[in-house]
């Protein structure tokens, strides 16, 4: 056995319980849909498969956690740790398919790779976005590293020198270690349901919409608000207009519900890569009347406001943790555990939200890979009943929204797109889109 083997033995701990988070996935996954979700990047030259598998080694002995399995024990799934690593696989024109002995093994995170881009593919069991984009680009420092021959510089808190050792509190469950005894209700009200024609079974249809940041900085500060908020009022408006076009007036009633996740490590000290972030469901009742885009903004801006501060997110995942610590559920098997969190999820987990949109910001790059690091991507699978996701990341100048879905039509982009146009936003649109007769 090596010695950074040994080392890695006493300090990754055999097994871990799932973190808060990652308890319902396990409990909904089927043969043909996990939460997945992916993140790329793409580089100046094509990538040498030789030196990423190498990188990849060099990143997994740093952070051993992206190795672990998924088990099912008699009270609860858990992680366990497994020796070896994930090979990179030829990338897909489907995206985020489900994990598969076959395919991946037991890894529950898979790197994949075509020509100057290199993926990383993770069921959410495992991580949250922050997790996974620090492996992404840790692991994309590595390769660099072999590659040039000059080693990218550490640049907290998402791009870690392989040369050091892991910490345990890269793997802590921050959720009980914040978490307090006041909680908020965990039940809301239905939002509107997005549905279509089922597209082709298997295979995740994205949309790319390309822009300037710059120009969409301006754009936005027309309107006093930041990116987020702009892009997050014309996806909402795009939901508007097609539950206004409803003609199930029962559905149409029903508030159009925004859901954007909200990364936790912003209100405390936790380095954890595990998941730890929370949501804000923003809503609008499109039965209410006509909105211009100016209100859609201002409702998303205030909302957002009141809702972002750490007390409110506190009370919120707290409620979750209280739920998991009760006396009552953990001498239940498994068996029932799972059933109860299905039918839960099935029940209320999508229903509070008509759409997601997931927003990584604007990505600053050290020397050494700002030069080398020409685009990104984020794609969010289509969750399991709501057929659209959304998703952005801005570096180097350019951003990078990213639709995600799993039905024919294309009225919710393309008034997306077109909103944005109409308000000055140039936009280059790039699709994985098939034509199936």
């Amino acid at each position: 056995m090596s010695n950074a083997t040994s080392k890695r033995k006493q300090i990754a701990p055999e097994w871990l319980k799932l973190d808060n988070a990652a308890k319902i996935y396990p409990a909904t996954r089927s043969s043909d849909w996990m939460a997945n979700y992916r993140l790329s990047v793409t580089l100046d030259e094509v990538i040498d498969e030789g030196l990423l598998n190498q990188a990849i080694k060099n990143t997994i002995k740093r952070l051993p956690y992206f190795a672990y399995r998924l088990r099912r024990g008699l009270f609860w799934y858990y992680l366990e740790r497994q020796e070896g690593y994930p090979t990179a696989q030829p990338d897909a024109a489907n995206p985020c398919l489900p994990f598969t002995r076959k395919r991946d093994g037991h890894f529950i995170m898979r790197v994949r790779m075509h020509e100057k881009r290199i993926a990383v593919e993770i069921f959410h069991v495992l991580a949250d976005g922050t997790g996974a984009f620090t492996f992404l680009m840790t692991l994309t420092a590595e390769y660099l590293r072999l590659k040039t021959g000059q080693r990218v510089p550490a640049f907290a808190p998402y791009i870690l020198d392989c040369r050091d050792k892991p910490k345990l509190q890269e793997w802590e469950d921050s959720f009980p270690v914040y978490a307090r005894k006041a909680s908020r209700p965990r039940m809301e009200v239905s939002a509107y349901p997005l549905r279509g024609t089922p597209a082709e079974k298997d295979y995740l249809q994205v949309t790319t919409a390309i822009m300037d940041t710059q120009q969409l900085k301006l754009a936005a500060r027309r309107h006093n608000v930041t990116i987020n908020t702009y892009l997050a009022a014309f996806i909402m408006q795009a939901m508007l207009q097609i539950a206004k076009n409803d003609k199930k007036k029962r559905r149409s009633a029903k508030p159009v519900k925004l859901s954007m996740p909200v990364n936790l490590r912003k209100y405390y000290p936790s380095q954890t890569l595990r998941n730890f972030s929370s949501y804000i469901n923003t809503p609008i009742y499109p039965s209410y009347g006509e909105y211009t885009l100016d209100e859609i903004i201002s409702l998303i801006d205030h909302y957002m406001g009141y809702e972002l501060n750490e007390k409110m997110m506190n009370a919120r995942f707290s409620s979750n943790v209280l739920a998991e610590q009760s006396k009552a559920v953990r001498p239940v098997p498994w068996v029932i555990k799972g059933l109860m969190l299905k039918v839960m999820y099935v029940l209320v987990g999508e229903r509070y939200f008509s759409n997601v949109f997931t927003n990584l910001g604007n990505i600053p790059l050290p020397q050494g890979m700002k030069e080398h690091i020409t685009r990104m991507d984020v794609i969010v699978g289509a969750a399991h009943s709501n057929p659209i996701s959304t998703a952005c990341v801005s570096v180097n100048g350019k951003t990078f929204l990213n639709f995600s879905k799993t039905i024919k039509e294309t009225a919710f982009e393309q008034s997306v797109l077109t909103g944005l146009v109409q308000d000055g936003v140039h936009v280059t649109v790039e699709s994985n889109r098939r034509n199936i007769t």
